[in-house]
């Protein structure tokens, strides 16, 4: 926290530039926010080897089996590192700091369908008790293993207990783990509990304040797959279907959509008063791919899209429909995200939709497992199958507007995600935010909810705009020290310039996006420090914007000011999805005979 820098600020002077301006923020000091966050060190009062054998049945309420402890050598210093397998599969890792630990608790989500234990934090990169290892910190691989995305991941669906573990039980289960061991080593519980997570980590988060509240303290949730039925069978595979001919090949590839996102920079307005490609609110870009289709009998398309892959892009930017453009998803990814856009290379090749959405519905997802839905040439984009994927909606789905134990527990969260997102829309969240706020009412949702849209930020990171951001520390500040966070610094690196490529503008470009997921990082128990920065921009509150002042370097945070976005709020939203966010819309389950039942409403 010592380094907490601009990433945190307070509103200490008015200013009066014009209507919609906010309040200046001030950044709070380098000294002001270590004080807020000073904890003594304390050390652990048994060895690391007594761990092993501390029993965490009674705290977890299940058999665990290959306990282990083992000392840790990192260049953060030493660790006491406790695995084991809570019943009936639920791996878990808790890394205990032997030699400064500071009264925190962290654990971090995973992505995609999940299936490795790790420990880790993303986001933290300026937080100085996460980089200097201060943390206990656990993860999970939620109840089984294998890779994050793929067809064969989603077979752990075929027994539902696993179905129940990965859905909400196992990041409990491992929250009770690691307190039992912090308690034991250290003879006191965390101070403060933290969990941090993005796309199904951010579900995962989600799902931590709406079922289990008592768990963590502060939560930091981006991207979240909180629409899991939906997300990853309709959303998914209509970006695989209605990309397709009728053979099956794929009409736009990832070489083409540099195309389309040009024309959409020259055509929107960035609203930030900089002309940087970055556009701080899509929704109010109204863009018709039609403008950049060839003329008719042209035979150079280099520099627009054929009649087909014009209205494969419609098709894409609407989402999924029935045939009477009837819409079931809340939205399909916002202008500005083409270069994200996660299609394939070759007409015969594959996207991470295609994997995501076939594992999905042949396994996860329905109640009954059927593995020749694999082939999403079967799915139907109809009434019924949005029935058949939504029955175990009150098991996955992260959509539970209240809120109001978490609030009563003093809870924090914070809710972030980028706006050039492809994998899942930012407007899921937005629906969701604004179910929160009709539930718990404005005032209440903003003492304890603060919601930021990143511009021009991919799934979970990445993109042309400023994916860097340290969010744990602003969390911390406010759950530990009361500290409201408003303006948070986001950046841009050298690194992160480099891998987009040219600049809005050129064809010269690399093939665009066709990933979902990054590659995890390998597992460790203290953050990576963030890179370094050529270019930094706030970002404020929803539903405020980031202006440029008119004077200072436009790559400098400083020189923004905070503008109620020009849009009308709250969004309406039309769609089968809007009826799965609401209050209590969650169920307990449990297995009896082998199959899942019902065993209480949440």
């Amino acid at each position: 926290m010592k380094n907490v820098l601009l990433t945190l600020t307070v509103l200490l002077a008015v200013m009066g530039a014009g209507a919609g301006l906010l309040p200046v923020p001030v950044p709070v000091t380098p000294a002001q926010a270590a004080d807020s966050a000073s904890l003594p060190v304390v050390t652990p009062v048994i060895s690391c080897d007594a761990l092993g054998t501390v029993d965490l049945a009674p705290a977890v309420g299940a058999a665990v089996h290959g306990q282990k402890a083992a000392v840790l050598q990192t260049p953060k210093g030493k660790f006491c590192k406790v695995t084991g397998q809570i019943a009936p599969a639920i791996s878990f890792e808790v890394d205990l700091p032997m030699e400064h630990w500071t009264q925190r608790f962290l654990q971090g989500g995973c992505g995609g369908l999940c299936g490795m234990t790790r420990v880790g934090v993303s986001n933290a990169g300026a937080c100085a008790p996460a980089l200097n290892g201060e943390f206990v910190m656990a993860g999970d691989d939620m109840g089984h293993t294998g890779s994050m995305v793929g067809l064969a991941q989603g077979e752990f669906g075929k027994d539902p207990q696993k179905r129940i573990d990965f859905a909400y039980r196992a990041n409990h289960v491992t929250a009770l783990a690691a307190r039992a061991l912090t308690a034991t080593f250290y003879g006191q519980a965390p101070k403060y509990s933290y969990f941090v997570g993005c796309s199904d980590g951010g579900r995962e988060a989600l799902m931590e304040a709406q079922r289990f509240p008592e768990d963590f303290d502060g939560i930091s949730a981006g991207a979240p797959a909180a629409l899991f039925t939906v997300q990853n069978s309709f959303y998914h595979a209509w970006n695989v279907r209605g990309n397709q001919r009728a053979d099956g090949t794929s009409i736009l590839l990832q070489n083409r959509v540099g195309v389309l996102h040009d024309a959409v920079i020259q055509h929107c307005d960035t609203l930030s008063g900089v002309k940087d490609g970055i556009l701080e609110e899509p929704r109010t870009c109204h863009f018709d791919p039609a403008w950049v289709q060839c003329p008719a009998g042209q035979s150079d398309t280099s520099h627009c899209l054929t009649a087909e892959e014009t209205q494969a892009a419609v098709r894409l930017y609407a989402g999924a429909t029935d045939a009477s453009d009837h819409p079931y998803i809340i939205g399909g990814p916002l202008p500005g995200s083409e270069l994200q856009w996660a299609l394939p290379a070759t007409a015969h090749g594959e996207s991470m939709s295609n994997g995501i959405a076939a594992s999905a519905i042949a396994y996860v997802i329905p109640a009954q497992v059927d593995e020749k839905a694999a082939d999403l040439g079967r799915f139907r984009f109809d009434d019924a199958s949005f029935a058949r994927m939504s029955e175990l909606a009150p098991l996955y789905n992260a959509e539970n507007t209240d809120l109001h134990a978490f609030h009563k527990r003093s809870g924090r969260l914070i809710l972030w995600h980028g706006l050039a997102d492809q994998s899942i829309s930012p407007l899921n969240t937005i629906a969701y935010y604004q179910g929160v706020q009709r539930e718990m009412g404005v005032e209440q949702t903003d003492s304890f909810l603060k919601f930021y849209l990143l511009p021009g930020v991919g799934h979970c990171g990445n993109g042309e705009g400023f994916p860097q951001v340290d969010f744990l520390s602003p969390l911390m500040a406010w759950t530990e020290a009361g500290l409201t966070p408003a303006a948070i610094r986001t950046e841009r690196t050298a690194q992160g310039r480099e891998a987009m490529g040219p600049p809005a503008g050129s064809h010269d470009r690399p093939p665009a996006g066709g990933q979902i997921h990054m590659a995890p990082m390998s597992s460790q128990p203290y953050a990576r420090p963030n890179a370094t920065a050529i270019a930094s921009r706030p970002v404020y509150p929803y539903p405020y914007i980031a202006r440029y002042a008119g004077a200072g370097d436009v790559n400098d945070a400083r020189n923004y000011r905070p503008v109620k976005l020009p849009a009308s709020l709250p969004m309406a939203f039309a769609s089968h999805a809007t009826s799965l966010i609401g209050p209590d819309n969650q169920k307990q389950y449990g297995v009896r005979d082998g199959r899942l039942v019902v065993e209480s409403a949440k």
